[in-house]
């Protein structure tokens, strides 16, 4: 339990991170929450990489607008294509705690 808490305190700091080259391996629009509808979609990239001769390491992340709209997660989902490449930064101590650096973010 305290682990758990660890590793999601820690990637307030994740900004300061190493950087690992990794790839994207599926991008999909999906809904979540009690009540799916347009407002309640995101975009879930998932992606590997590995660090030295360790890995490959796997992550998920999510990407939901202020504004969601279909039209804006589909031009995001355009963008993102399986087999890209990405930066992902990673916890030093234990690289299965990770975040898709900002940068991918920035060009949605």
């Amino acid at each position: 339990m305290f682990s758990d808490l660890y590793d999601v305190i820690s990637t307030l700091w994740c900004w300061r991170w190493p950087v690992a080259a990794g790839k994207i391996t599926a991008v999909e629009i999906e809904p979540f929450g009690i009540k799916p509808d347009k407002d309640t979609i995101r975009l879930a990239v998932a992606y590997e990489f590995s660090v030295g001769n360790d890995g490959p390491f796997t992550g998920e992340t999510f990407w939901r607008p202020l504004f969601p709209s279909v039209k804006k997660m589909l031009d995001a989902k355009d963008r993102l294509h399986i087999s890209q490449q990405v930066l992902v930064r990673y916890r030093s101590d234990d690289p299965s705690v990770n975040r898709l650096d900002r940068r991918v973010w920035q060009d949605l």
